[in-house]
C-alpha cells in the first residue's frame, strides 16, 4: 500500500545560460511503512501515539474487566442524595493490593472510578471519533472548494461558515437538545448530541483550510499543474489539499476539548441540581428522560459523569476542617488528571504530524 506525500523540496534551478531559475517541486511516492517510521522519528508524535495507546488499551480490556454495563443504581430511601456512599482509593503497593475500588468511588453513581474511566473510554473514544472525524472531512471539504474555487461559491460557502461560527457551541447544542428532546425516543439523546455538535463543529475547519487553499491555489506548483492540463479536482486533491491540512491537525484537539468540556459542564449541571434538590437517585432511576443528553443512562460509566459526581461531591465536603483538598478528593483530581493526559496526546500527536507536514522539516 502507498500514499501520496505533500511536496517535499522546493529548489531554484538555473540553466546555466542566465536566465532565472524556475521552483521545481518534487513529489515522491511513499510506502505506508516508510510513512509511519518517519513519524514515529518526531519524538512529539512517539510520546503522544504511547500515551494515546493507554486509553485504546483500556478501551480494549474494558469488556473483560466490566463485563456489564450499568444501567440502573440501588436506591436507599435513607440516602436520597447519596446513593452509594463514597469510598476514598484503596490502592496499596506495599503489599500491592487492588482492593475493591482502586482509585475511589464517588457518590451518585454506583461504581468506582476506575470503572468509570476504564468502561468510559469505549463510550468517550466513540463520541470523540463520531464527531471531531465527521466535523473534520465536512470542513475541510467545504474550505477545500470555496478556497479553491473563489468567486460566488467561495462567498455562498463562507457566510454560512461565519453565520455558524458566529453562534457558541455550547448555546447551539442546548436549544437543539431542549427543543428536540422531547420529540425524539427515549434514550436517543446521545444521537441527538452528535448531530448537532456536527453540525455546528465542522464551519472552524471549514474556515482554516479555506485560508489554506486560498494561499496556496496561487503557488507555482499548483500554477505549473493547471498550465501542464491537469483538472481541477485533481488540483485540489494532489497539490492544495496535501498543503491545507496543517490547521485540520490543530483544530482537533481543540474540537475535542469543546466535546470534553461540553460532557462534563452538562453532567455537573445535572448532578449539582438534583443533589442539592434531594431526588438524586430516586429521580433518575424512576425518570430516564432527566438524564443528561450525553450518555444513554444516568451512571453510565463515562468520564464526563464520574468527574463531574465527583467534583459535586467534594465542593459539598470542602468546607469540613481536616480535609484541605475536600473529604472526596479522589472524585475530581483522579479523573482529571486521566482527561488531562488523554488531550495531551492529541496534542503531541498533531504536533508530530504537523512537524512531519513542514516543508522546511522535509528538506
Amino acid at each position: 500500500m502507498t500514499s501520496w506525500r505533500a511536496p517535499r523540496t522546493d529548489r531554484d534551478t538555473d540553466g546555466g545560460d542566465g536566465t532565472e531559475g524556475t521552483t521545481e517541486v518534487v513529489l515522491r511516492r511513499r510506502t505506508t511503512g516508510s510513512v509511519w517510521w518517519e513519524l514515529l522519528t518526531r519524538r512529539a508524535f512517539a510520546a503522544g501515539l504511547s500515551l494515546l495507546s493507554l486509553f485504546i488499551l483500556s478501551a480494549l480490556a474494558a469488556p473483560f474487566l466490566y463485563p456489564s454495563t450499568l444501567t440502573a443504581i440501588p436506591v436507599d430511601t435513607n440516602l436520597v442524595a447519596h446513593c452509594l456512599p463514597p469510598s476514598g482509593p484503596t490502592l496499596s503497593l506495599l503489599p500491592f493490593s487492588l482492593g475493591p475500588h482502586p482509585l475511589g468511588q464517588t457518590a451518585y453513581l454506583g461504581f468506582g472510578i476506575a470503572q468509570g474511566l476504564i468502561a468510559g473510554s469505549r463510550w468517550d473514544l466513540f463520541l470523540f471519533a463520531a464527531i471531531a472525524i465527521p466535523s473534520a472531512v465536512v470542513g475541510v471539504g467545504v474550505g477545500l472548494v470555496a478556497g479553491t474555487l473563489g468567486g460566488k461559491v467561495d462567498y455562498v460557502l463562507m457566510s454560512a461558515t461565519d453565520l455558524l461560527l458566529s453562534i457558541p457551541y455550547f448555546i447551539f447544542v442546548i436549544l437543539v437538545v431542549i427543543l428536540l428532546s422531547p420529540r425524539i425516543a427515549p434514550g436517543q439523546g446521545p444521537e441527538l448530541f452528535i448531530v448537532a455538535s456536527i453540525a455546528v463543529m465542522w464551519a472552524p475547519f471549514a474556515r482554516l483550510v479555506r485560508s489554506e487553499a486560498a494561499r496556496v491555489r496561487h503557488a507555482l506548483y499548483v500554477e505549473s499543474a493547471r498550465a501542464s492540463g491537469a483538472s481541477t479536482s485533481r488540483v485540489m486533491t494532489r497539490h492544495i489539499l496535501p498543503n491545507s491540512l496543517s490547521p485540520v491537525l490543530a483544530q482537533i484537539p481543540i474540537t475535542v476539548a469543546l466535546i470534553m468540556t461540553f460532557i462534563v459542564a452538562s453532567q455537573y449541571v445535572t448532578y449539582y441540581d438534583n443533589s442539592n434538590s434531594g431526588t438524586m437517585c430516586r429521580q433518575y432511576v424512576t425518570n430516564t428522560s432527566a438524564v443528561a443528553p450525553v450518555v444513554p443512562a444516568f451512571n453510565y460509566p463515562e468520564w464526563g459523569s464520574t468527574l463531574s459526581a465527583g467534583i459535586v461531591y467534594v465542593s459539598a465536603l470542602l468546607p469540613q476542617p481536616g480535609h484541605p483538598f475536600g473529604a472526596g478528593w479522589w472524585g475530581g483530581i483522579i479523573p482529571g488528571l486521566w482527561i488531562t493526559i488523554f488531550g495531551l496526546s492529541l496534542l503531541l500527536i498533531s504536533d508530530g504530524v504537523r512537524d512531519w507536514l513542514s516543508p522546511k522539516a522535509r528538506r
